[in-house]
């Protein structure tokens, strides 16, 4: 049994997400944030017993223990690396920092990394889908409308709350209107305080 796996993707020249991520074999898990991420800071959740398995089996599977990275001499500069480490419950400590510029990339490694993360379920933090939604006062005097891009319905209420405070609870509408094309690193207003005539 692993004791636990960290994964931590790095800077490129461009606009990599950049993060690191702990799960321990009690399911706890650790995400920090730093950069073109839709979550920044650090963030805690749990996964399940049957994920901690999971995780454990894609490790021996893969035989990360023993895996061997051999990428070469040729490269090309500015791209991004996937560190990953693994400390085993008999005390030993395995790293792997693959640079993904390596000409002779490895597939094997880079699906195993993308494995980590969907087990531990890194998307929501670093690149969910996104959706514009259109959220306004269920019964209000007069209207105020707001368009804003979020993860979910309740993130969007979530954000319009902070922006207007009433002293009263509000009664909120929302409706999906489309999906965000454009990338976007945490929820964003995009059109907001439209009063109708």
């Amino acid at each position: 049994m692993f004791e636990y796996i960290k994964l931590q993707r790095t800077m490129c020249f461009g606009t990599c997400p950049v993060y690191s991520v702990t799960a321990d074999n009690d399911g706890n898990v650790n995400y920090y944030g730093e950069m073109f991420v839709y979550k920044s800071g650090e963030h805690y959740w749990k996964i399940s017993k049957k994920k901690v398995k999971q995780l454990n089996a894609l490790i021996e599977d893969f035989g990360f223990k023993s895996f061997i990275y051999e990428p070469g001499d040729e490269f090309i500069t500015d791209q991004p690396s996937c560190i990953t480490t693994v400390k085993h419950s008999d005390g030993k400590t395995k790293e792997i920092d693959h640079y993904y510029g390596h000409i002779f990339i490895d597939n094997s490694l880079t699906a195993f990394e993308k494995k980590i993360e969907r087990i531990i379920g890194t998307k929501k933090f670093v690149n969910p889908k996104l959706y514009i939604y259109q959220v306004e006062e269920k019964f209000p005097e007069s209207p105020i409308k707001y368009i804003v891009v979020s993860a979910s319905e309740k993130e969007a209420i979530d954000l319009v709350e902070k922006e207007y405070i009433k002293c009263e609870p509000i009664e909120w509408q929302v409706q999906k209107i489309g999906i965000a094309a454009d990338v976007y690193y945490e929820p964003v207003f995009i059109m907001k305080n439209i009063k109708e005539s």
